[in-house]
């Protein structure tokens, strides 16, 4: 089996890069600053229904097309918390499978590299998290996993 473990300066040297154009696409927009939700369609439509000309109701045609985008909203909606359930699950497995493994990562606050065995696994709101030599690791900081050093053979 190969080892895709990087070097320290390799993971000091990736991070770095990862966070400068980070930084340079700029703050992610998430919920209701990245689109428009049900009230604030709900809303214009609304708005829009009162300020029609009396002489130039809106078509059918239109009306029923505004009422199947904000279907199609809803359901898009739907489906994007269930894959961020999934995804929350999916990463929770991920984590449970690597309790009493040991693990090489690189803590992006202390900025230094961290090994030990996981000894558990925490859950932060949607974010999982391993606990590593006393310290709580971000499963994406993981860069190797090996088989723990505690369970050698006799």
């Amino acid at each position: 089996m190969k080892d895709f473990s990087m070097t320290t300066e390799q993971l000091v040297k990736t991070t770095t890069q990862v966070d400068h154009a980070n930084k340079k696409m700029g703050p992610r927009k998430t919920g209701a600053e990245a689109s428009m939700g049900k009230d604030s369609f709900l809303k214009l439509l609304v708005t829009q229904l009162q300020h029609q000309d009396p002489t130039k109701p809106m078509e059918d045609r239109e009306f029923i097309s505004q009422m199947a985008q904000f279907t199609s909203l809803e359901q898009m909606k739907n489906m994007n918390r269930n894959m961020e359930k999934l995804l929350t699950s999916n990463e929770s497995s991920k984590a449970h499978e690597l309790l009493g493994k040991r693990v090489d990562a690189f803590d992006p606050v202390r900025k230094r590299p961290v090994s030990g065995d996981v000894e558990s696994v925490i859950f932060t709101g949607q974010k999982v998290k391993l606990k590593v030599g006393g310290q709580e690791i971000s499963m994406e900081h993981i860069h190797a996993i090996h088989n723990s050093s505690s369970k050698k053979e006799n």
